[in-house]
C-alpha cells in the first residue's frame, strides 16, 4: 500500500497546500527536548524551518540538511529524533519529495506510535494521492491521541469523504470542523459547497 502512495505522488508530482492542508510540524510536543539538544543547535534549526515551511509552503536544500545533520551527528534522544523525522518531512513535502516526506513519518511512527503529527500530515498525503481510506484512517488516529489541529483533521477527513462521493458524512465533519473553530473560511467554504452538492443530488 505505501509503495503505491509513493508511485501515485512521485508520478503526478502533486503540489501540496501546507496551509490549506494543515501539515503540523512538532513544535508544542517537544517544545521542552527543541531548545538544547547536546549543545547544538541544528535540531531547533531543523524546527523553525519545518515551521516556516507550514506558512509559506516554500523550503530549501539547507533546511533539510539542518535536518540531516540533526538526525545523524545530533546524538538525539528518541523524543528528538521523532521531532526531527515529523519536521523534515514537513519539508520534503515542501520540496515535493513526496517520497521521503512518507518514510519520514513512518520513522517516526515506528519511533512512538503515538504521534498524533505523523499521522496528520502522512493522511495529508494520502488524501492528496486520492487514498481516501488510508487517510481516514491516519485522521482518526490522530484525533485519538489528540492531534493540536483537531479542527483540520476534521475537515481533511471530511474532505476525504467528499472525494468517496459521501456528501452527508462530510457535511458532519465540516460542521463539526466549525464547531472547534468558527471563523474559519476554509471549513464555512467547504460546508456551502457540500450543501449544494446535497440539494443538488436530492433534486436529481
Amino acid at each position: 500500500m505505501q509503495a503505491r502512495v509513493e508511485e501515485t505522488l512521485f508520478r503526478f508530482g502533486l503540489r501540496v497546500g501546507l496551509a490549506l492542508l494543515g501539515l503540523s510540524f512538532a513544535g508544542t510536543c517537544f517544545a521542552q527536548n527543541m531548545q538544547v539538544l547536546g549543545g547544538s543547535s541544528i535540531a531547533k534549526e531543523c524546527f523553525q524551518a519545518s515551521a516556516a515551511a507550514v506558512l509559506t509552503g516554500t523550503a530549501s536544500g539547507r533546511d533539510l540538511e539542518f535536518c540531516d545533520k540533526a538526525l545523524h551527528y545530533g546524538g538525539l534522544g528518541k523524543k528528538d529524533r521523532i521531532a526531527t523525522y515529523v519536521n523534515r518531512g514537513v519539508l520534503n513535502v515542501a520540496l515535493q519529495n513526496y517520497q521521503d516526506a512518507v518514510k519520514d513519518y513512518n520513522y517516526a511512527i515506528k519511533l512512538n506510535p503515538a504521534v498524533p503529527e505523523a499521522y496528520l500530515n502522512r493522511g495529508n498525503l494520502w488524501l492528496i494521492a486520492n487514498q481516501h481510506d488510508e487517510a481516514i484512517v491516519d485522521y482518526d488516529k490522530a484525533m485519538e491521541l489528540g492531534v493540536h489541529k483537531y479542527h483540520v483533521a476534521l475537515m481533511n477527513k471530511g474532505m476525504a469523504y467528499e472525494s468517496k462521493g459521501d456528501y452527508l458524512k462530510a457535511r458532519e465533519l465540516y460542521l463539526s470542523a466549525l464547531e472547534k473553530r468558527q471563523d474559519w473560511p476554509t471549513a464555512k467554504t467547504r460546508l456551502e459547497r457540500i450543501e449544494k452538492r446535497i440539494a443538488k443530488a436530492k433534486k436529481g
